[in-house]
C-alpha cells in the first residue's frame, strides 16, 4: 500500500465533508453559477417564479396537442360503439352488349339454359347458351351446340358487360347474371 501524503490529501475534493465556517445555502449564495449548477440546494423563490409562465405554454400546448389527438379519433370512429354501419350495397348496372346486332327491343330471349358449362362441352345446354347469348346481341357463330373458341368469346364478352370476371367459362355467377339480364 502508498503512503498517505498529507499535503496531497487537502488538495481532494470531499463531498462529505462539512464546509467549515459557513453553511452550505451561504456558500452557494456567494456564487450564483455554482448555486444553479447544485441540484441538492432547493432553487430560490424568484427562480421557481420565472420557470413558471414556461411551464404553464408548455402544459397547454401540451393539453391542446392531446384534446386534438382526442377529437380526430372519435371523428374518426375509434370510440364508437362495436356497430358499425355499413355503405350500402350497389349491384353494377348492366350495360348493353357493344355488339352492332344488338336486341330488338321487345324481342324475347329462348329458353335459357339451366345448367353451367365450360369450353369443350357438348348438347342442348349450350345450343340454349348460344340461342340465349345470341338474342341479346352477342355473336356465338353458328347454334350448333359446341361450346368452341367463339362461344366462349361472347361468354367473356358476357361477363365483362355484366360486370364479372371475364374469364369465358360458363360459372354459376354467369348463369344468374344471364337470367337477370334476359328477365321477363
Amino acid at each position: 500500500m502508498a503512503a498517505r501524503d498529507p499535503e496531497r490529501e487537502g488538495d481532494r475534493d470531499d463531498w462529505f465533508a462539512d464546509v467549515e465556517g459557513t453553511s452550505q445555502p451561504a456558500a452557494l449564495d456567494a456564487d450564483p453559477a455554482s448555486a444553479e449548477d447544485d441540484w441538492l440546494v432547493p432553487a430560490a423563490p424568484a427562480a421557481r417564479m420565472q420557470s413558471f409562465p414556461h411551464r404553464t405554454r408548455i402544459l397547454v400546448v401540451a393539453g391542446a396537442a392531446v384534446a386534438l389527438l382526442i377529437a380526430g379519433l372519435a371523428a374518426g370512429g375509434v370510440f364508437s360503439s362495436g356497430t358499425s354501419k355499413a355503405p350500402p350495397l350497389t349491384t353494377p348496372s348492366v350495360t348493353s352488349p357493344p355488339s352492332t346486332t344488338a336486341a330488338k327491343a321487345g324481342a324475347s330471349v329462348p329458353a335459357l339454359p339451366a345448367a353451367t358449362s365450360k369450353p369443350g362441352d357438348t348438347g342442348s345446354q349450350v345450343k340454349k347458351l348460344q340461342r340465349a347469348l345470341k338474342a341479346l346481341g352477342y355473336s356465338v357463330g353458328a347454334v350448333d351446340g359446341q361450346y368452341g373458341p367463339t362461344t366462349k368469346e361472347a361468354v367473356a364478352s358476357f361477363q365483362h358487360d355484366a360486370g364479372l370476371t371475364a374469364d369465358g367459362v360458363f360459372g354459376p355467377k354467369t348463369l344468374d347474371a344471364l337470367i337477370r339480364r334476359a328477365g321477363p
